[in-house]
């Protein structure tokens, strides 16, 4: 493709993005120096960073998206500044690699350069925590240490939903859990993963470091390969139009079946007790808090879109949201009910690349 049409970066902006985290690697666990002396001209400098695009400066490149501006494409805080090695990975392999995740690593990077500045002698940082969950029961919030293809680290910080205690079982217990609860969700990352094996170590400064080797992340479907289905209103009940029954189908039944999927409230169905989601115990826990509640809502869509389940009458193992390849983010702003339900705010994008922005109802059972 023709650099005239790419939204690229000034010189001046890519120098000023390598200076903002101190000419390192933004990737977690890197932190690589990217600039030094040319042996062979004592007048020259070796750039071995490149300053990578987080939406893609041209249609079709990773994590392109058609509704920014080419000035937005263009501006310093769509960029992070890499090493070549990560910088040509996170766009060789982008669908591991989300915007939110780019976002969350650059601004980790900026407050490593910030803090050093005060104390020079420690590599340290206050970086942003992201939500971890483990299985059914086991959230907390942890920075990212490090990430290698397949194999992830998370420094942990503090449980929110779960205890030192049931972590610590879940370890050591993990080669004897139920395969349904071998699972980790990242929310930064807006991944989920079967987990293929998991350790705890305690660091030289006393921090408590997770390290998970996690599976290959399954395929997205087309959303529009779904079929037709039977509408549902917004009660619940069977929609009728003239007389007779309506019906969806494409984008309109991925809605609607995302809509049911986490109306749901898992185990109630007494033949497939993974089905559904935590709505209903996350409202009636955590509603007085949106954001926190926002966060858990997000953490139940990624792991319905990417962590398989035994289907009913079917042998194969794909995700119940198996048609979208993941969620941008998801905001709830008001926790009243309406037909028993709330309204959440979703960006998400489908299977098939397209797009998609609105709102989804899930119910919910009061207590």
């Amino acid at each position: 493709m023709s650099s005239n049409n790419r939204d690229d970066f000034t010189p001046n902006d890519k120098r000023i993005m390598a200076e903002r985290v101190s000419w390192k690697c933004s990737f977690p666990g890197c932190y690589r120096n990217t600039v030094g002396p040319n042996s062979d001209d004592p007048s020259k400098k070796i750039n071995n960073g490149i300053a990578a695009h987080i939406h893609a400066a041209a249609s079709g490149g990773p994590r392109y998206n058609p509704e920014m501006t080419p000035k937005e494409r263009k501006h310093i805080s769509n960029g992070i500044w890499m090493c070549r090695n990560h910088g040509n990975l996170i766009d060789a392999d982008y669908t591991e690699y989300s915007a939110s995740t780019l976002h969350d690593w650059k601004s980790q990077a900026e407050k490593r350069a910030s803090y050093s500045l005060r104390l020079p002698t420690q590599e340290t940082s206050n970086k942003d925590t992201t939500l971890v969950q483990l299985g059914n029961g086991i959230i907390y919030f942890a920075h990212w240490n490090t990430i290698h293809s397949q194999e992830w680290s998370f420094e942990l910080v503090a449980p929110l939903i779960g205890s030192a205690d049931s972590l610590n079982h879940y370890v050591l217990e993990f080669s004897s859990l139920c395969e349904t609860v071998k699972y980790v969700v990242i929310e930064s990352q807006g991944d989920a993963r079967k987990i293929l094996d998991i350790k705890i170590e305690v660091s030289s400064e006393g921090k408590y470091i997770l390290f998970i080797n996690v599976d290959k992340k399954p395929a997205p479907t087309n959303p529009h390969d779904l079929g037709m289905d039977l509408r549902v209103d917004d009660t619940g009940d069977l929609s009728i139009l003239n007389g007779a029954l309506e019906r969806v189908q494409g984008i309109d039944n991925a809605w609607q079946m995302l809509s049911i999927c986490m109306s749901t409230i898992k185990g109630e169905i007494d033949d497939a007790k993974e089905l559904g989601s935590l709505a209903t115990q996350y409202y009636n826990e955590y509603k007085s808090d949106l954001e926190i509640f926002s966060k858990l809502i997000l953490l139940e869509l990624i792991r319905l879109s990417l962590i398989p389940l035994v289907r009913r009458n079917k042998q194969e193992k794909i995700p119940s949201l198996h048609f979208i390849k993941r969620f941008l983010s998801v905001r709830i702003t008001s926790t009243e009910l309406i037909h028993s339900r709330f309204k959440a705010h979703i960006k998400l994008e489908w299977g098939n690349g397209e797009l998609w922005d609105g709102e989804i109802p899930i119910f919910v059972l009061q207590t």
